[in-house]
């Protein structure tokens, strides 16, 4: 009975101390961090920041995307080789803004459907007018493609001006 009792008075420890204990998992805020780097060091360059936020735990290819994306979205601007803060408090990125993968991926979705819609036929290959000595105007003309034939036309009509 003993270990019993034990674990039952474990049990009540545990419930009767949630402060301690950590109800929700802590965040990796990645674009919060990146953009407390730039705030906090004015003038510092894109390479720097990349690598001070990598001992932190922050992948060197998110935060190098970040600063792009913040620069685009206006929250932080480059002079020269510097980064600057243009504001004193993180606001978050806006979506479907240029840049972003989601955006990117639903202009190339429309180009697509817009393709598929006016697809045009392609060219017919080129056919070459064989005049023989006795030769007939229809067997010529029947071989032509329009665009030959507007091209025949415009030529005649220039060499009779």
């Amino acid at each position: 009975m003993t270990l019993l009792k034990e674990k039952l008075e474990a049990a009540i420890a545990e419930w009767e101390e949630p402060e301690s204990k950590q109800l929700f998992r802590v965040t990796n805020n990645v674009t919060r961090a990146t953009f407390n780097m730039v705030r906090d060091n004015p003038g510092i360059t894109r390479k720097e920041a990349v690598e001070k936020l990598h001992p932190m735990g922050y992948k060197p290819g998110s935060t190098a995307t970040l600063i792009s994306q913040m620069i685009r979205q206006r929250l932080i601007r480059i002079e020269g080789d510097e980064l600057h803060a243009n504001f004193p408090e993180y606001t978050p990125l806006k979506a479907g803004l240029r840049g972003s993968p989601k955006a990117k991926a639903k202009v190339k979705v429309k180009a697509k459907s817009a393709a598929k819609v006016k697809v045009e036929a392609p060219a017919p290959a080129p056919r070459t007018a064989i005049i023989t000595t006795n030769y007939n105007v229809d067997n010529i003309i029947k071989n032509l493609t329009i665009y030959q034939a507007k091209e025949l036309r415009d030529t005649l009509n220039n060499l009779f001006k």
